[in-house]
């Protein structure tokens, strides 16, 4: 019997990952790589808990969340699998995580290559809602 998938309101998962994408940026620009491990263990955590654990999911489905209309009020989404929210949490996590040593070594080049493309997939997530680390899973 098929047991029903958990899913994440979409709206949800695309400004946790707009957020990201945005703070990973801003990391970049404005050269903050302190930024990078703090973005990586708020993701981390969401990767070993769920989204009920991410705080990035947490916040908006506390505080912004009330003050919208329902998801069915307007041409609703479908939402986000909870497995596909916690891969894309992990490839974060790994990206940042290399990153982060990449900068403890000295090397900042490879740190802020690694951010930047860990930036550009959780944006391509929030915007069109193409998980690549899902699809990176299901290929595995």
């Amino acid at each position: 019997m098929n047991q029903p998938v958990e899913a994440v309101d979409a709206r949800t998962d695309r400004v946790a990952q707009g957020t990201v994408g945005i703070a990973l940026l801003a990391g970049f620009v404005f050269r903050i790589p302190w930024l990078v491990p703090a973005v990586g263990l708020i993701l981390a955590v969401g990767a070993l808990g769920g989204p009920s654990a991410n705080a990035l999911h947490q916040l908006f489905e506390r505080v912004i969340a009330p003050r919208l209309p329902s998801p069915g009020a307007i041409a609703a989404e479908p939402g986000v699998a909870a497995a596909t929210v916690r891969a894309q949490d992990a490839l974060a996590t790994a990206l940042l995580l290399v990153g982060t040593f990449a900068f403890v070594l000295g090397i900042s080049f490879i740190g802020w290559i690694l951010v930047v493309a860990e930036a550009m997939i959780a944006i391509m997530a929030a915007t069109t809602r193409v998980h690549i680390a899902e699809r990176l899973r299901r290929r595995h």
